[in-house]
């Protein structure tokens, strides 16, 4: 009921050009939200988004030679001070096909210091902005993801009072990739690449609990990193299977249940999300 009712009010704001109301407090739709997005919509749809945090760095051209050679785009949440050092391989990654997304300047911990000093924040977003707008297409939409998947609910407040930054639609998060599960006889049920890395595991180890996690699900937003020696050949581990098993693969900005975060092009008003649409599944 409040899904629908919160769908229902935001429908009538944007006709009457006002602020949406649901709960009976005030609530507006926004780009960036009071909590993580986690549901992406793919899962039961035998359809991936591939997802590459931290980059860019040395390794990352191993994990862009695999792509290219499977065909397949993905999205890449892209750190400002690495994409400092490595900018061609930032403009490889955007000439390449795949969509560059924001996941901070320095990858810190955002935590209520960003709140009491929203000009850090705003730097943190700003700042990586500045390095992949020039890089994307026009017409091109904008994700942020936040560092260790930690998100407040002011955050969204500061950053959706900035006339730049309210374009980003996030946090996103994801749906496999988030932690390392083992069955008591040591099956492993899911993974997390820098996990498998810590314990010694090998790529065809790690891709083993992807693999498992994704085929259960059917489908979902998938967390890597691009940035580690073996990121190129989990790739390779990950994605060639689901090829062959006729998954689709798709960039976040094709996620058909992200588009309810953005705002319309003729409201200019400040932006700020409907409860009901906020809600996680």
């Amino acid at each position: 009921m409040i899904r629908v009712w919160g769908g229902i009010a935001l429908a009538l704001s944007l006709l009457a050009g006002t602020s949406a109301w649901a709960g009976g407090s005030e609530s507006k739709l926004a780009y960036f939200q009071t909590k993580n997005i986690f549901h992406s919509g793919l899962k039961n749809t035998h359809t991936v988004a591939l997802t590459f945090d931290d980059g860019p760095n040395a390794n990352t051209p191993a994990v862009l030679d695999q792509l290219k050679a499977l065909g397949v785009k993905g999205t890449f949440f892209i750190v400002g001070k690495m994409a400092k050092v490595h900018p061609a391989v930032l403009a490889r990654i955007a000439a390449e096909g795949h969509l560059l997304a924001n996941h901070s300047a320095t990858h810190p911990f955002l935590s209520h210091r960003y709140d009491d000093h929203p000009e850090l924040l705003i730097d943190q977003i700003r700042e990586v902005d500045d390095e992949i707008a020039p890089l994307m297409p026009a017409g091109t939409k904008f994700y942020f993801r936040a560092p260790y998947g930690t998100w407040r609910t002011d955050h969204a407040d500061i950053l959706n009072a900035d006339p730049v930054l309210k374009k980003y639609v996030g946090p996103i998060y994801w749906d496999e990739g988030g932690d390392i599960a083992m069955s008591d006889d040591g099956y492993i049920l899911s993974a997390a690449d820098w996990d498998c890395w810590h314990r010694g595991w090998d790529a065809d180890t790690c891709a083993k609990g992807y693999l498992r996690e994704i085929r259960r699900k059917n489908g979902g937003v998938v967390l890597m990193h691009c940035i580690h020696g073996q990121s190129g050949d989990l790739v390779a581990a990950v994605v060639a299977p689901l090829i062959d098993e006729g998954y689709s693969f798709v960039r976040v900005d094709q996620i058909e249940d992200y588009r309810q975060y953005e705002t319309p092009p003729e409201t200019t008003g400040p932006v700020v999300a409907s409860i009901g649409n906020a809600i996680p599944k």
